[in-house]
């Protein structure tokens, strides 16, 4: 892939998914967080996927794909279900840029070095004093929710990499289908039916959720799932931590978040965190001499 090109990518998904926050923290507030993932995805699904054909050598990572979507989605609205700042969950989302690096490093054989691990600690020494906190929009168990919800997606993401689809919108849109229908049986299991909720959902908590479906997981999740395609997970992954920027600054904007000096330097450890790991390679040969060129 052209580097221009990749770099549109990266702006567009990145921009999407930072007000993706927001359109999550509205629906969170007025809906379940299993009827909100479902209806999220059904949105992404329906009628893509009418439309949109797989090859046969896709099913399996489409459905490993859609099991870790769904328990991703799940975990992230039950996170800002407990009161955290959509603000703040994009900051914490980005561990998974590093469950990612990290299942790229260890599955699939990508190379690593002592620079991956200092920046993962770096930016979890960073998600640790977010933690510690103690001001409104940020508790313990909404980081938790949240970190469990990033490092789902860690598999979603080696899903699409060892697919490397050449489809990427009816990867999603299937890949959403399938969570659709997991999270419906869960919703079954229930005592709520999903028919009582809907009829329940204001024009504003709509809206939102057809953000979600449509704008952030078939154009947003399509564009990513094109880069993390043609590109090593190491080098693609760390791209995401572009998305807090824009989540903080639309959620300050849009729900009248508070963006305080120790929320910023905190979150900064975090991406800084990020880049190092993003970095490793790089930084690893800083202190390699050249080899002198023969002129023959």
């Amino acid at each position: 892939m052209k580097l221009s090109k990749a770099i549109l990518i990266v702006l567009l998904s990145t921009g999407i998914f930072g007000f993706n926050y927001v359109a999550a923290k509205v629906s969170s507030v007025r809906i379940d967080p299993v009827e909100t993932a479902m209806l999220r995805v059904a949105f992404a699904a329906l009628p893509a996927c009418l439309f949109l054909r797989l090859k046969k050598d896709e099913f399996l990572y489409v459905l490993l794909y859609g099991v870790a979507f769904a328990l991703g989605l799940f975990l992230f609205f039950k996170g800002l279900k407990t009161g955290i700042d959509a603000g703040i969950s994009s900051v914490i989302m980005q561990a998974g840029s590093l469950f990612t690096a990290a299942g790229g490093i260890l599955i699939l054989k990508e190379r690593w070095n002592k620079f991956n691990v200092i920046g993962c600690l770096i930016a979890m020494f960073g998600i640790y004093s977010i933690s510690k906190i103690k001001e409104g929009g940020i508790n313990v168990a909404g980081i938790a929710f949240v970190l469990g919800s990033a490092f789902s997606w860690t598999f979603a993401n080696l899903s699409v990499r060892m697919s490397r689809t050449e489809r990427p919108l009816a990867f999603v849109s299937w890949g959403s289908l399938v969570s659709a229908v997991l999270l419906f049986v869960i919703n079954l299991s229930g005592e709520r039916s999903i028919l009582s909720t809907i009829g329940q959902i204001d024009q504003q908590a709509w809206l939102a959720i057809a953000f979600q479906g449509y704008v952030t997981t078939l154009i947003g999740y399509g564009l990513w799932t094109l880069l993390l395609s043609q590109n090593q997970l190491v080098l693609s992954a760390p791209s995401y931590l572009l998305v807090p920027g824009f989540a903080l600054f639309f959620s300050h904007i849009v729900l009248g978040e508070a963006i305080t000096a120790e929320r910023v330097l905190f979150s900064l450890v975090v991406v800084a965190g990020i880049i190092i790991n993003a970095s490793a390679q790089n930084l690893s040969t800083l202190g390699e001499k050249k080899k002198p060129v023969m002129i023959t």
